[in-house]
């Protein structure tokens, strides 16, 4: 048996202090918010999780408890379809916290000693080696950080096509937290993902993109970077189908490189002057 169990949490519409607005002024958590979110999320998100090459974790998804009947049910459904799909309904991020601690321990067995807790978002898609990966950069050493610095942020336009440029940050929000069974509070314990910049042990995996952000009008956080654009990328390794598949934007791409080369100049003339 697996000396860990590996927790993916989602903070699906779970309110919560700050979320007061997306990032394109609309309001979050509203029935227009969660028809746009779930039809993103069961297109794009949960066919990526499906998709995973190992499937030995728990999806443990935080939702509002007062939710209406008509999201409980599309819930339901997807909990039928994807058994590792679990979820969970609380009274805000404070409830969730709490019941996250709570919830975990059942799926513990006598020789689970380390819990891996991640917190991925709901619009985001992850590379089918995504959960292998993880698993795989494991140790046994509590609060070991596990960071997958690479991915993709694809930003959806008009017409199915998308611009997407290459994302590499440390203690993004895509990284895991692996902690010691016997005092275990989840990667929910810091602020901010970034705050694990701090922590004293990492396993570090930067050499495949493995994960794609999503960048749209309904994003609550997320802001699009100055990396380059990327030209070409196998959407297939993320779950996509021929059906669901994004066309790259070829002259948007061109475009964002041309405007970021004074953003690199910058860059290149720092380092200059440091030295």
């Amino acid at each position: 048996m697996s000396q860990f169990v590996h927790i993916i949490m989602t903070r699906f519409n779970v309110p919560t202090k700050g979320w007061d607005e997306t990032r394109s002024g609309f309001k979050p958590l509203t029935e227009e918010w969660l028809d746009d979110r779930f039809k993103l999320f069961r297109t794009y998100v949960l066919p990526s999780y499906k998709n995973q090459t190992n499937q030995n974790f728990i999806w443990l998804p935080f939702f509002d408890i007062n939710t209406s009947d008509k999201f409980r049910k599309i819930i339901t459904e997807i909990a039928e379809e994807y058994p590792t799909f679990k979820p969970v309904f609380v009274q805000d991020f404070d409830d969730m916290k709490v019941k996250a601690v709570e919830v975990i321990p059942q799926f513990f067995t006598p020789d689970t000693k380390f819990v891996i807790t991640a917190e991925l978002d709901n619009d985001d898609m992850l590379h089918k080696d995504y959960v292998k990966t993880v698993q795989e950069h494991f140790k046994p050493i509590h609060d070991l950080v596990i960071d997958l610095r690479r991915g993709y942020q694809l930003t959806i336009l008009p017409e199915h096509k998308a611009l997407v440029k290459a994302y590499n940050a440390v203690a993004n929000p895509f990284v895991s937290l692996a902690e010691s069974t016997d005092r275990f509070k989840t990667m929910l314990k810091e602020r901010a993902h970034n705050s694990y910049r701090d922590y004293e042990n990492f396993s570090v995996e930067d050499s495949k993109e493995m994960y794609i952000q999503i960048v749209h009008q309904f994003n609550l956080m997320n802001k699009s970077f100055k990396h380059k654009a990327i030209s070409t990328v196998d959407f297939s390794e993320y779950g996509m189908t021929e059906e669901t598949r994004f066309t790259i934007d070829s002259f948007k791409t061109l475009q964002h490189n041309i405007g970021r080369i004074p953003f690199v100049l910058n860059l290149i003339a720092k380092k200059i002057f440091k030295k």
